[in-house]
C-alpha cells in the first residue's frame, strides 16, 4: 500500500505532483510522448491517464480537476475509492518538487519504462530459447518495436531543455 512518504521518494508521484502545479498549456507540452502504460504503479498510471484526459479537454490538471474528472467519468467508483484517490492526490500535490524538475522526471520515467520493456523483451526471448523453433526465436529477437518506440520517446525527453513555469 502506498504511503504519504512515497510522494516524496517516488519519481512517478513526483512527476505527477509537478504536473498538477502546471497550467493546461505547459502540462500539455509535458505530457507529450507520455502514456499511462509507462508507469509501473497502477495508481500513478491511473492518475496520469486522468491528467491526459483533463489536459486534452483544455483544463488545468490540478488535483481538484483530476478528482472531479474521475468522479464524473466513473473512474472512482465508491466512497472508499474516492476517499483514497483524494488523499493520494492531496499527498502527491503537497509533497511535489518544483515544476522546474518535471522535464528531468519525465526523462527518468521514460528511461525506467524503456528498461522495463527491454527486460520484458529479454525474458520473452529467454523463455522461448529452450523449446521454440528457430523461426519463432528470430521473430522474437526482431520484434523490438515497443522497446524502440520507448527509446525514441526517452531520447526526445532528454533532448528537451527545462522550460516549465507555473505562469502561462
Amino acid at each position: 500500500m502506498a504511503t504519504a512518504t512515497d510522494a516524496l521518494t517516488d519519481p512517478e508521484r513526483q512527476f505527477l505532483g509537478c504536473l498538477m502545479q502546471l497550467p493546461a498549456r505547459p502540462a500539455r507540452r509535458l505530457l507529450a510522448g507520455m502514456r499511462a502504460a509507462d508507469f509501473a504503479s497502477g495508481m500513478a498510471a491511473h492518475v496520469l491517464q486522468l491528467a491526459i484526459e483533463v489536459v486534452a479537454a483544455e483544463q488545468t490538471p490540478a488535483p481538484v480537476a483530476l478528482y472531479a474528472h474521475a468522479v464524473a467519468t466513473g473512474q472512482a467508483p465508491g466512497e472508499k475509492r474516492r476517499e483514497w484517490l483524494s488523499g493520494w492526490l492531496a499527498d502527491t500535490y503537497r509533497d511535489a518538487p518544483p515544476p522546474a524538475l518535471a522535464d528531468q522526471l519525465k526523462a527518468v520515467l521514460l528511461e525506467a519504462a524503456w528498461r522495463r520493456a527491454l527486460l520484458a523483451h529479454a525474458r520473452r526471448i529467454e523463455q522461448a530459447v529452450s523449446g521454440s523453433p528457430t523461426e519463432v526465436l528470430r521473430e522474437l529477437a526482431d520484434d523490438t518495436a515497443a522497446v524502440d518506440e520507448l527509446w525514441t520517446r526517452y531520447r526526445a525527453a532528454i533532448a528537451v531543455p527545462a522550460r516549465l513555469g507555473v505562469a502561462a
